[in-house]
């Protein structure tokens, strides 16, 4: 087995950039600018259900939040005897 390696004739470089040129323009071709649209919508669709389920979510909490405060007080009302603090307006 040799170690040589041949040496490329300019026009040998030449073909060889002119093959690659071509390659590369191919690629810009292939670009398909539709399929590209398509993907950004599916993109943006996920992002809004996303955020959709986030302001659920957050609600759904706040929600569960007050009814176990308000359960709270009326339990703590009914240990001390009394409905409510302080309801009405006063003359």
């Amino acid at each position: 087995m040799s170690m040589r390696v041949e040496r490329s004739s300019l026009d040998q470089v030449k073909k060889r950039f002119d093959m690659n040129k071509k390659k590369y323009e191919q690629k810009k071709k292939d670009y398909d600018i539709e399929q590209r649209m398509r993907e950004l919508k599916e993109e943006e669709e996920k992002l809004k259900e996303y955020r959709r389920e986030r302001r659920k979510e957050k609600k759904r909490k706040l929600d569960d939040g007050e009814e176990e405060e308000e359960g709270d007080q009326s339990d703590l009302a009914a240990i001390m005897g009394f409905s409510g603090f302080g309801g009405g307006k006063k003359k």
